[in-house]
């Protein structure tokens, strides 16, 4: 036996440790990597999955959206001709009473005027 505190070198050549070790530290390196290459198809696969699932949401939304927004136009012209009506209405009433009731209708429009004024003044 030799006095180094290292073991002999194997008599044969296919049997060294450290090769075998190196091998060995290979291969888990292969197997970690294919993991990781897995994975990380993996991980791209449901992120694609995710991404298309959020934009199916965010296209029903707008969807959602454009409709209640129309649905809201409709009811704005609706209220709106509704109001023209009423202001017509009140405007064919006022010429009405006006060409009834002369006097009346002007001593009012003053009167208003003059409130009017007044509050606006201050």
């Amino acid at each position: 036996m030799s006095d180094s505190p290292f073991p002999s070198a194997p008599d044969s050549p296919g049997t060294d440790p450290l090769q075998a070790a190196k091998a060995s530290a290979l291969k888990a390196a292969d197997e970690l990597r294919a993991a990781a290459v897995q994975k990380a198809g993996e991980l791209r696969q449901a992120a694609g999955e995710r991404a298309a699932q959020l934009k199916n949401a965010a296209g029903q939304t707008a969807q959602d959206l454009r409709d209640k927004a129309g649905e809201f136009g409709h009811a704005a012209q609706d209220t709106l001709s509704q109001a023209r009506a009423q202001c017509e209405d009140l405007l064919a009433e006022a010429e009405k009473m006006a060409r009834e009731k002369p006097r009346q209708a002007l001593l009012t429009a003053f009167g208003v005027g003059l409130i009017v004024g007044l509050i606006l003044r201050r």
